[in-house]
């Protein structure tokens, strides 16, 4: 059977042709065959399809065969191309096979065509197969380099070790996380990197070089070469050869320390959060007694005369109930129930005044150092709340301080990007005014920070710290919306930073205005008193009518509003948050304020985080009472109600 034959000839006389596809029908192929006499022709047949096989006269009137070589192998092909001629010298053929020509025949003797096309096809074979072979070998040496890079550009940590777990490679990546140089690891075994944890002794089983073992996949902690340990999540894989022996293990390992620390803060944050619930609840209901208490004492003790003999013991209960409410009140700042009392502040003003006071607190042997920025953003916070924070750190810097040493106390604009959000899960990204108190004491010893910030948690002497310092600063600068992160090391310090949220307003005006005008008499002033605790009402009572006041009662919303639908004459209405019947004090007052547009609001509550939702912006910084209260504090509260016309 003929085999099919792809021939392309560069020929001007048709004898010729007929001549040389004889030739090739005798030698047993069938000829499919294009012939061209022109450069064009020829690259017009080239661009049309492929060809086994070029036969070309040496000599054409309008082309030459040179020239039709020239354009073949111009274009990279390896097509076999052979020479045909009438007369060609040996100097001239030597010069065409340097050219690229496989043969020449002479037309004379044409015997040789069919060996010579069948030799050209079978070589011409052979180079395809080299060079398809190279090309593979290509691709194999490309997609190992590409390999190669990956593996020096991965952000993985990679070592590779024969099957004796002998180090063999190490990425960049793992040489800079470890500190180790590669000469260090390079013919050791990776248990010089000590792994623990988890997973750990089973890691150092796969690095073993037994080989009968599969993937390995687990948590464990690595040494760097300083000593300190990271965690990573690693997989440990065996490469086998052809008849399934290990050759290599693969260990490819992420770094997963940060985000280790950033699951802790969010345990941390949670259990902090689950705490001041409890405490918040506990403190409410506590409140609530210590304003039956207070009320009472604070009544009694103006009753009983100077030189009775229970007025002492009445004073000393007072005093104890009051500490009592200093309690409460700092654990509903801890838990974020405690309603804040914020303005904008001009922290600088407010350092300045406070550090004059901790001079004389904290004594000599303390130094204290102010770096304040000239142009510190102004903060929307309670001030009070601020005063007391840098007072309770700058007594737990004097108590790491025995011997003397420097309290410094900064100021300065920050902006909390994405970055730094994403790094604690607390933040939100944005411009915030910051305060830095540092100082050079003994430190805090690394298994204590996670739990620094829990209240009564302390690592003070017994007797010297009630451990709800820093828990109050914590829970006020997170109900500002603000962020507090604490740096120590042992025999280095500590440092603690708050970070207020920046308002792009100017300092708020104080309430002096308001009180000044606030110093009106009572006498005559209609109160109607909502409170569902039948003591604290009856304390509440008791208080208003020594003022004057001419006082309505009800235990709930609804009795209170029916009151004022009855025609009731109301200037006050004062009113607890927090109280059953299914309206909130709040509510209350949107109501009340509807059937008396004029009517002044003063709200009171041992604990308002439920009721505030949504409703914040009706506690201003005059219109709330914080429970328990003083007598007086309650006759001031109710004057800066009736002079400030907002507080409706």
């Amino acid at each position: 059977m003929a085999v099919p034959l792809q021939v392309l000839i560069v020929e001007d006389s048709g004898d010729d042709v007929d001549l040389l596809l004889l030739e090739i029908a005798r030698a047993g192929f069938k000829a499919d065959h294009e012939v061209v006499e022109t450069a064009d022709g020829l690259k017009a047949a080239l661009d049309r399809r492929a060809w086994d096989i070029i036969l070309a006269d040496f000599s054409l009137p309008k082309f030459s065969g040179t020239e039709a070589l020239k354009i073949v192998r111009g274009r990279g092909l390896d097509t076999p191309f052979i020479f045909v001629s009438g007369s060609i010298g040996e100097d001239t053929a030597v010069m065409a096979m340097k050219a690229g020509a496989q043969d020449y025949l002479i037309k004379g003797n044409l015997r040789r065509l069919g060996p010579a096309i069948e030799r050209e096809l079978r070589d011409s074979e052979l180079r395809r197969a080299r060079a398809e072979e190279r090309a593979e070998r290509h691709r194999a040496e490309e997609r190992l380099r590409k390999l190669s890079r990956a593996v020096e550009q991965s952000a993985n940590l990679v070592a590779i070790t024969d099957a004796d777990g002998i180090i063999e490679y190490v990425n960049p990546k793992l040489l800079e996380i470890t500190g180790f140089a590669a000469e260090e690891l390079i013919g050791k075994t990776p248990a010089m990197w000590k792994p623990a944890g988890p997973a750990g002794a089973e890691c150092a089983i796969a690095w073993s070089g037994a080989a009968d073992r599969s993937d390995l996949q687990g948590e464990f902690e690595m040494l760097r070469k300083d000593g300190r340990r990271f965690s990573v999540y690693a997989t440990i894989s065996p490469i086998r050869d052809e008849s399934g022996a290990v050759t290599h293990l693969v260990g490819i390992a992420e770094d997963i320390s940060r985000r280790k620390e950033i699951e802790e803060q969010l345990r941390r944050s949670q259990r902090l959060e689950a705490i001041g619930q409890l405490t918040g609840g506990l403190a409410h209901d506590f409140n609530n007694l210590l304003a039956v208490v207070i009320g009472n004492l604070d009544i009694l003790c103006e009753q009983l005369p100077k030189d009775a003999p229970g007025r002492k013991m009445a004073q000393q209960a007072l005093e104890a109930g009051l500490r009592g409410a200093d309690l409460t009140r700092q654990l509903l700042a801890f838990a974020r129930r405690q309603p804040l009392e914020t303005r904008v502040v001009n922290l600088n003003d407010l350092i300045t005044g406070t550090t004059r006071l901790l001079q004389r607190t904290l004594g000599e042997p303390i130094e204290i150092e102010m770096k304040l920025a000239d142009d510190l953003w102004p903060a929307l916070t309670d001030a009070s709340l601020v005063e007391a924070a840098l007072v309770n750190l700058a007594i737990n810097a004097r108590d790491a301080m025995p011997s003397g040493g420097r309290l410094t106390i900064e100021s300065m604009n920050k902006r909390l990007d994405e970055r730094y959000a994403a790094e604690n899960s607390d933040v939100t990204p944005g411009d915030y005014a910051m305060i830095a108190v540092s100082d050079t004491g003994s430190g805090i010893a690394p298994e204590n920070l996670s739990r620094v910030f829990e209240p009564f948690f302390t690592t003070k002497p017994q007797g010297r710290g009630t451990g709800l310092g820093l828990s109050m600063v914590y829970g006020f600068v997170k109900q500002s919306k603000g962020h507090v992160k604490i740096y120590s090391e042992l025999g280095h310090g500590t440092t603690i930073r708050l970070y207020l949220p920046r308002v792009m307003t100017g300092p708020s005006p104080t309430v002096e205005s308001a009180q000044r005008e606030g110093n009106g008499d009572l006498k005559g002033v209609r109160v109607l008193l909502v409170e569902d605790h039948p003591g604290v009402r009856e304390v509440a009572v008791k208080q208003l009518e020594e003022f004057g006041c001419r006082v309505l009662q009800a235990h709930d919303g609804h009795a209170a509003l029916a009151l004022l639908k009855e025609g009731q004459p109301v200037d006050l209405l004062f009113t607890d948050i927090v109280m059953p019947g299914g309206m909130t004090g709040v509510e209350l007052a949107r109501h009340a304020t509807e059937l008396r547009p004029g009517l002044r609001i003063l709200f009171t509550s041992g604990f308002a985080e439920n009721a505030l939702q949504g409703d914040q912006d009706r506690l201003g910084d005059r219109n709330f009472l914080s429970k328990p209260y003083r007598k007086q504090d309650l006759m001031r509260r109710i004057r800066e109600v009736l002079a400030n016309p907002e507080s409706r």
